[in-house]
């Protein structure tokens, strides 16, 4: 036995004060007086000071004293160490997709590893307590923490594994911080770990699973076609088993049926599918269906109809200019750009000379020379490499400068963060000091053999590319389990809220920087989301389950593994297991209050009426 709170015992000191009141009070000397009603107040009058007599042996003494152990005794909490522990039972669940399959007319792997920790719950006892722990990129628990039987069979129940190909050590971490450096715990899962996997020397692990063949569809995408005239769905299904398989695919809309088709997929292998699609459909359904088939969650996918972005560009150099004729032949090949004037654009091409307004929301990108004026620019200077280029830059993805001349190098006094430069000279580099997100380029292509290379293409290809990606609005609409998703939204209200809202209707609140961009984690769950700002709704996407490696159940197996080292069953310290016993001490402390009160009042009463 132990107490819990042995601060508590410092109401012990309540029993000698109790004792000292009753030694030292006032007391009134009997007075006799012939017609006391004359006398009024002067019948009460009591000696001056106190003085100490004997201790008065009370049943209002022994009340007082009673109620002040009981108090003591509910403050310092009590408690008996077997009675006040359980058996803990933790289990590490294994929340991969794959936990769904089925062998045919047996039960779902989910199934077996819910009677399994069911079974190790019986093993335990009745008062056994279980934390389940569910693995996944980021681990949570299944329900709560010290779960009761019942309240985790109500969970096993509600219990459906869909994440895509994970890591477990994060979540076998987190299990081991449960159990304690004595402890033990469970992993249950639907296939044997790689010999080469370290693993905890506490754990015991338990494959549930079989072999099984799998049709999956592994890729999906819905593109655009040019000028609205609706566009193509594309699909790649597999045939993950041992034996040549047929299987329905069905194409829906809300409208109605788009495709149906038969298909045969050899053993073993992946084969591309391609349907026209109407615009204007908002979402379809493919549906792959086959005989026999064990994993239905990698059967069909949804898709939300993209939307075209085009980025509005306004070219400010000159139409006879070498550079007008190099722009607009590198901006012919790139998809989704539209010609317009100046104040609608949201890129403009100018020449560097010329440095643009200080504007948020303006992309502005600069080609020299720097100063047009003959002598400056007899007096500017071509190099050629070795360039140092910031690589890890999205503008200069597939850029490489090799035997390029870069011709017409000017000095500048203006504060440039370098992309492209070569001894001190910055060549391409982004302009500071500006809310405008400006690029400048300190070139002379008239002396360059820049655009003639591949690398000019790519460049203007890369700078459409980031401008299409900065505007308002999803970049794309279509995701897969495991990917993270960033767009820009700007602000319906200036004080509205952006929510996400899952497939399950429930609702999270994003939030956005100061230039509204917003990132929401890896979602893991498949399905279709909605965005809304404030009461709007913005957008939608959806997120499909793709993964390979996952839909691939030849793998699985059963397998078995006991801890390497020796471990003492885990306990679990329950919060209070005798509350009612505290509630009956606060019972008999009320009672012994009551008691108290109504003997010393009767005892008052009594000397009154002696008195009179």
């Amino acid at each position: 036995m132990y107490l819990a709170n042995p601060w508590g015992l410092l109401g012990l000191l309540a029993l000698p004060a109790i004792i000292g009141l009753h030694l030292f009070r006032r007391r009134f000397p009997p007075l006799s007086v012939a017609g006391s009603h004359l006398w009024g107040m002067e019948t009460r009058v009591a000696e001056a000071g106190r003085r100490r007599d004997r201790l008065p042996l009370t049943l209002s003494l022994f009340l007082e004293l009673l109620a002040a152990l009981l108090l003591t005794v509910v403050l310092s909490d009590p408690r008996i160490e077997d009675a006040d522990t359980a058996p803990h039972v933790v289990v590490v669940l294994d929340d991969s997709a794959s936990m769904q399959a089925a062998p045919p007319g047996g039960a779902a792997f989910r199934d077996q590893a819910a009677a399994e920790v069911r079974r190790r719950l019986a093993a335990a006892g009745r008062e056994a307590r279980v934390t389940l722990v569910r693995t996944g990129r980021q681990p949570s628990l299944l329900g709560t923490r010290a779960m009761t039987a019942a309240e985790a069979d109500h969970v096993l129940a509600e219990w459906t594994p869909r994440a895509a190909r994970h890591d477990f050590h994060s979540a076998w971490d987190e299990a081991l911080q449960l159990v304690g450096p004595q402890g033990a715990f469970l992993f249950l899962t639907d296939a044997p770990l790689p010999p080469e996997t370290v693993l905890p020397a506490a754990m015991e692990w338990l494959a549930l699973g079989e072999p099984l063949g799998n049709l999956a569809v592994t890729a999906a995408q819905w593109t655009l076609e040019e000028e609205g005239r609706g566009g193509k769905l594309f699909l790649r299904l597999a045939n993950l088993s041992g034996r040549d398989a047929d299987a329905a695919v069905v194409v829906s809309s809300s409208a109605g049926t788009i495709a149906s088709q038969t298909v045969r997929l050899p053993a073993q292998s992946e084969q591309p599918f391609e349907w026209p699609v109407l615009s204007g459909l908002g979402r379809i359904v493919a549906r792959l269906t086959a005989e026999d088939d064990p994993l239905p969650v990698d059967n069909e996918v949804t898709l939300v109809e993209p939307q075209p972005r085009l980025v509005r560009v306004a070219v400010e150099l000159s139409a006879e200019s070498p550079e007008f004729a190099l722009v607009k032949k590198a901006l012919d090949a790139v998809h989704g750009v539209l010609w317009v004037e100046t104040d609608q654009a949201d890129l403009v091409i100018g020449e560097a000379a010329q440095l643009p307004p200080s504007r948020r929301e303006l992309w502005w990108f600069g080609i020299g020379p720097l100063n047009r004026s003959e002598a400056f620019r007899a007096q500017a200077v071509d190099v050629l490499g070795p360039y140092l280029l910031e690589r890890q830059h999205p503008l200069l993805e597939g850029v490489t400068l090799g035997r390029i001349v870069w011709g017409g190098v000017q000095p500048t006094p203006l504060r440039l963060v370098p992309l492209v430069s070569v001894d001190r000279a910055v060549l391409l580099g982004r302009l500071e000091g500006t809310e405008t997100t400006a690029w400048l380029m300190n070139v002379d292509l008239g002396r360059s053999n820049l655009a003639e290379s591949p690398d000019w293409p790519i460049l203007i290809a890369n700078l459409i590319e980031l401008r299409r990606d900065a505007l308002p609005g999803l970049r794309r609409w279509n995701y897969r389990l495991g990917e993270g998703v960033q767009f820009r939204v700007p602000a319906v209200s200036g004080e509205s809220q952006l929510t996400l809202v899952t497939p399950e209707g429930r609702e999270r609140t994003l939030v956005r920087d100061r230039r509204d961009v917003v990132e929401i984690p890896p979602l893991s769950q498949a399905g279709v989301y909605r965005l809304r700002d404030g009461r709007s709704v913005v957008g939608e996407f959806a997120v499909n389950f793709f993964d390979r490696d996952e839909s691939n159940l030849l793998t699985l197996g059963r397998a078995q593994r006991t801890p390497t080292t020796t471990y003492e069953p885990t306990t679990l310290r329950l919060d209070d297991p005798y509350s009612w016993l505290i509630v009956l001490a606060i019972l008999m402390i009320l009672s012994a209050l009551l008691l108290d009160w109504r003997v010393v009042g009767s005892g008052a009463a009594g000397r009154r009426l002696e008195e009179l």
